[in-house]
């Protein structure tokens, strides 16, 4: 390699300059919110698809069921590929979607429908918000001496 130049593949990753540092927290910031938008927009459409469809269901509550489900996945949709533009990798958006979902889930289960949820399956979702932590938790560089 000649003198001065810099190879492709550094040790260390390459700093950001300082005009990109400052909106970083931003972006980061925006992917997050967008991906927790994303995961409720999707619980809200799997609720009206269960109200929509379900046994003894009136043909108006039909309708608007469908029409609901169908607005709320296309938003589910538009923000999740939102998230995807603002996160550091597809990885990340996709956890805090899911997520997002599970809760939202469990949410919109408990007040439409009475639905309590096992500690089993509350320790489930402890693991992913423990792994969702690791993911989005930056390892500090380590200073050499």
């Amino acid at each position: 390699m000649a003198a001065g130049a810099v190879p492709a593949y550094p040790d260390s990753p390459a700093g950001l300059p300082p005009h990109l540092q400052a909106g970083a927290m931003r972006r980061r910031f925006w992917g997050v919110f967008n991906c927790l938008c994303a995961g409720a927009f999707g619980s809200l459409a799997a609720a009206s698809a269960k109200l929509a469809f379900g046994s003894e269901v009136n043909v108006g509550f039909c309708i608007l069921g469908i029409i609901t489900m169908a607005t709320t996945n296309s938003l589910m949709w538009t923000f999740f590929s939102r998230g995807l533009s603002f996160s550091m990798s597809s990885a990340i958006a996709s956890v805090t979607v899911t997520f997002s979902n599970i809760l939202s889930s469990a949410f919109l289960g408990f007040v439409l429908y009475g639905e309590c949820q096992e500690v089993l399956w509350w320790g489930g979702v402890f693991l992913i918000l423990c792994g969702l932590v690791l993911m989005h938790r930056r390892a500090l560089p380590h200073k050499q001496q």
